[in-house]
Order: C-alpha cells, then structure tokens, then sequence
C-alpha cells in the first residue's frame, strides 16, 4: 500500500463499511435477503460449546450480541476461557478471543481473529486530544481486535467511541488463531509503536510513554 507502514506479517485490506452492505433504493420493490453470517447454531458436541449452550446460548449472533453489551474490563481470571460471560466483562482482546475461539470450535474458521494497527486520536478515542497535543502529535498506533467474517469488519468490544470509528484508520491487519492472540498481540503493538516512533523521531521509549498516558485515562477494556 504506497504511503502506508510496510510491517512484515501484516495484510492491509479495504474498509468495509458496513455489516450487511448497502441497498440499491431504486430496487426496493424486489426485497433483497441478506445472509447474516454470523447467524449459526452452537453446537453443544466439544467441551466449549456445550458450556456456552449451558450459560444459555445456543446461537451464535445472540452471543456475540450479548458480548457486545458486557462493560469492559480485566477479568480476575483470565485463564478461563469462559471468564468474559462468567464475570460479565471483558476487554476487546477478551471478548474476541471467546468469539473466535467458539465459532471456530463450532466449525465455522471463516469467523477471523483480527488484531488491526489504528491511529489512535481524539476523534476515534476521546481524551486523549490533549496528551496527544502536549507531544506535538494528532495520533498514535494503538492495537485493536475484532472479528473479520466474509471480508466484513465486526466489532464487539461495546464501548463509547468518539465522532469516527477505529476501524477507519487502520494501517494494518493481522488474522490470527486464538491460540496465538496472548503471545503475538504484543509484539505487534511494539512493532508498529517503534515503525511509527522512527518516522516521527522520538525514540521507543518516549512513544511507549505516551501510548500509555493515553491509555491511563481510558477504560479497562481498551486492551
């Protein structure tokens, strides 16, 4: 992509805008019928399924529904695999890694664990204008997960954004196994923190520094 970040591993694509797409109004006398490609059953067959069938769900487009209204924060135990419906809470990581995780153990690997770079700014992510102002910059990479289904961007994580979302500045994409989320996400951030830090002359340190003075005054469930 000419301009943008060359990071390897990393597979920019095009923006969708939409879940569904759009409709042609001039065809609204021929309903069109749009496959919701979340909307599948969870099957109870594998140890995870059936746990999520016995908290209650047995739809998939329901559960992630659901998840979409948790507030977000740190679980006290993330080592359970259940803990974002068992605590009632989770983080954009958190909430995406059960999704994917059950969608895919229902067998549907269409259903992608996406970590995205975003440039992080007050228009996307409000509060953080004036940190951002005090060193001189309007934005700073910040790592995001969500779900990629049929070339589609679907985000979970529920929280209150600013004017415009995330998802329409990302740089860069990496599609990942849930399996490799804990291990991998944080390389990237630092990988695309010291890509942009060199363009801007700051050193490492200095760019960590501020991501997380934007961090401190967000919500848990940003990470």
């Amino acid at each position: 992509m000419t301009g943008s970040p060359q990071i390897a591993g990393w597979h920019p694509s095009a923006l969708t805008l939409g879940r569904f797409g759009c409709v042609n109004p001039s065809a609204r006398d021929h309903p069109v019928h749009f496959h919701d490609p979340l909307a599948f059953s969870i099957s109870p067959a594998s140890v995870l399924g059936g746990q999520v069938c016995a908290l209650g769900f047995s739809r998939f487009d329901v559960l992630a529904a659901h998840v979409r209204t948790l507030p977000c924060g740190h679980a006290a135990r993330p080592g359970d695999s259940l803990a974002v419906l068992r605590e009632a809470r989770g983080t954009n990581s958190s909430k995406h890694h059960l999704l994917a995780t059950v969608a895919q153990t229902c067998g549907h690997p269409e259903v992608v664990l996406t970590v995205g770079i975003y440039a992080m700014s007050e228009l996307n992510t409000p509060g953080i204008g004036s940190i951002l102002e005090s060193a001189s910059v309007s934005s700073i990479p910040q790592a995001h997960c969500y779900l990629t289904v049929d070339n589609q961007r679907l985000d979970f994580t529920g929280l209150q954004r600013g004017s415009a979302s995330p998802l329409r500045s990302l740089s860069a994409e990496f599609f990942l196994t849930p399996d490799k989320l804990a291990e991998r996400r944080s390389p990237l951030q630092q990988q695309a923190l010291a890509h942009w830090a060199t363009q801007q002359g700051m050193s490492f340190e200095a760019a960590w520094a501020l991501r997380q003075a934007c961090l401190a005054v967000l919500s848990d469930g940003l990470d």
